[in-house]
């Protein structure tokens, strides 16, 4: 009494999972898989095996009664063949419809196809199966009995009465009238038990798949977004100590031999850093950037570069209406940095190097790409230098990281190219969708 009181709700929660499943018929076990799969096929006929046989125990029993009626045999309809058809008829109702739908589904086809086809499945079995039963209905209502020569006589003249033919109209539209409302009601009951309400389901079961699957996409597209952030952290934190300790190295130098370089390199310097640190922080802004903003860090790099190697000449050109396009922070500055590692620094001489900005025609970026876009972004870093190497192969982790990047964040409608050029040294791009807008997330890959 005391449990009672202590939890009035207690009788109101929901049984286990596992004992529902064990308690659970083959209706219960058919619903734990997709509708008019090969499986739940298997367990939903098991789920009319008691009915049919109690609906055979019972049209069995009607057949027996029937047949021990006074009336001779051979002037009735065999009660046994009747029954027979409709219990046929029913169980035709039952699989053959939901037999035909699994076979269609089976065959995997487009969306819009596999429900017509579905559907036409069960509408077939639905239709056949309502001739069966409706046909041993009609023969079932029909009582053929013998008449003796009297009462056939007596027949013959009430027939010539006007009252009796009135009433004979009356009654054989009132018959149609039955015969309608009965079809009807065949069709309805028929309709139920051949798969509507299984259809319906496996239509709601459908889109909810679909949007499984589509939050799944979802899911996977921001586990591997937040990977490519965290690679792009990583490599930020790599590079930029390397980077500082240089120039650190060659200001300390410059102030011993000429000051005033030392400090050429330090206002280039906090203009790289000024410019970059904000790209580099964790804050969920990481996914876009834009033209402008690359720019800037690139000419502040090259500045120091320059300042370091002054046998490094450069040029950086972008048109204004450029300079707000949105792309991925830190992608321009690493194929730079690559630039001056691989091409710049080993070669002897007198070096340049060329990034610029500018729209090419839309052109396919791959098979599976619908891209809307009528232009695209192309950013280009050309040098002079030796170019690739037996050590290089423009596959480096770098390189490596930037394909990523762009394959998540634009599910394959950008791209990187490198190509050598005939005059020497290596020309990288960067081609992806012209963007202007404020944007949010690009879209997942299918």
């Amino acid at each position: 009494m005391a449990n009672s009181k202590n939890h009035p709700t207690m009788l109101d929660q929901p049984l286990p999972d596992k004992l529902i499943n064990k308690l659970g018929g083959w209706a219960l076990k058919a619903h734990h898989y997709p509708t008019f799969s090969q499986t739940w096929f298997r367990y939903r006929a098991l789920s009319f095996f008691t009915p049919m046989l109690v609906l055979a125990l019972i049209l069995s029993t009607i057949s027996l009664i029937v047949a021990n009626e006074d009336t001779p045999p051979t002037e009735l309809i065999n009660p046994y063949k009747m029954f027979l058809a409709l219990y046929f008829g029913i169980a035709f109702n039952l699989l053959a419809g939901r037999w035909l739908a699994t076979q269609v589904k089976k065959k995997q086809w487009q969306k819009q196809n596999e429900i017509l086809g579905i559907a036409g499945a069960l509408l077939f079995g639905i239709l056949i199966s309502l001739v069966i039963v409706e046909t041993a209905d009609l023969f079932l209502d029909k009582k053929v009995q013998k008449t003796s020569a009297a009462t056939k006589k007596k027949l013959e003249q009430l027939s010539k009465s006007n009252e009796v033919k009135v009433g004979l109209v009356i009654t054989s539209e009132e018959e149609k009238k039955i015969n309608g409302v009965n079809i009807l009601f065949w069709l309805v009951l028929l309709s139920w038990w051949g798969g509507a309400g299984d259809f319906r389901i496996y239509l709601k079961q459908r889109r909810e798949l679909d949007d499984a699957r589509t939050q799944e996409k979802i899911d996977q597209y921001k586990n591997e977004r937040n990977l490519a952030q965290m690679r792009l952290s990583v490599l930020a934190s790599q590079v930029e100590p390397h980077f500082l300790f240089n120039t650190l190295s060659g200001v300390r130098a410059a102030m011993l031999s000429d000051p005033v370089r030392g400090v050429a390199i330090i206002d280039h310097l906090v203009d790289y850093l000024r410019s970059t640190i904000p790209q580099m922080r964790d804050d969920g802004n990481l996914m876009l950037s834009t033209v402008g903003n690359q720019f800037d860090s690139v000419r502040s790099y090259l500045g120091v570069i320059h300042m370091r190697i002054p046998r490094l000449s450069y040029t950086v050109e972008c048109p204004s209406d450029l300079l707000d396009c949105e792309i991925p922070p830190l992608m321009l500055i690493s194929l730079v940095e690559n630039a001056v590692k691989h091409g710049i620094e080993p070669k002897k001489g007198a070096v340049h190097i060329k990034v610029r900005a500018n729209t090419i025609d839309n052109m396919p970026i791959s098979n599976s790409s619908q891209n809307q876009h009528t232009e695209l972004l192309c950013l280009s870093v050309i040098d002079d230098g030796v170019g690739f190497g037996s050590g290089v192969s423009g596959s480096g982790i770098g390189l490596s990281n930037i394909r990523e990047r762009l394959k998540h964040l634009y599910a394959g409608e950008a791209r990187l190219d490198i190509c050598m050029r005939e005059e020497g040294g290596t020309e990288v791009r960067i081609v992806l969708p012209l963007s202007r807008e404020e944007t949010t997330l690009p879209k997942f890959a299918e």
